[in-house]
């Protein structure tokens, strides 16, 4: 009688397997087919990130291009003062080296300027920068320092 138990169990083992083996073959299907899924979205994402990137080079090169364009024109017309250039340079919440700094003088030459008391003179590459700079707000001069990494870390004013 042994013999019969272990021959039934037996049985009952392998038409169990073979239960469970037909049970999990459609689950394994779908799990390939999802990560062929995956695989293929994730091949599409880096396909789209790198032509994102492409796109955003040229598009910032264009802005950038404009951007100096605009403002080489409307320095033609400015008439740069030292209390223009101080209520500027407040309104931004920089100090004179970082004006300097986005202008691409020294601080020194921001202090001179400040100083004169009247009608700056500066180099058109200067006024071109500075009627860059007068679009611009707070966030945007500080991202341009830190994009040069020349912000000093402040309190808020």
């Amino acid at each position: 009688m042994p013999d019969v138990a272990r021959v039934l169990r037996e049985e009952v083992q392998r038409l169990a397997k073979r239960q469970v083996k037909a049970g999990l073959a459609p689950i394994k299907r779908d799990t390939v087919r999802l990560k062929k899924n995956v695989a293929d979205l994730r091949r599409e994402l880096t396909a789209l990130t790198r032509t994102s990137r492409e796109l955003l080079a040229r598009v910032t090169a264009v802005v950038a291009t404009k951007e100096t364009e605009a403002a080489t024109e409307r320095a033609a017309t400015l008439r740069p003062t030292s209390k223009g250039l101080v209520r500027l340079r407040h309104r931004l919440a920089l100090t004179q080296v970082e004006f300097g700094r986005l202008m691409g003088v020294s601080g020194q030459a921001v202090l001179n300027w400040e100083r004169k008391g009247s009608r700056v003179r500066m180099r058109s590459a200067n006024l071109a920068a500075l009627a860059g700079i007068q679009k611009m707000g707070k966030r945007e001069a500080r991202r341009r320092l830190e994009e040069v990494g020349q912000v000093r870390k402040r309190g808020h004013k």
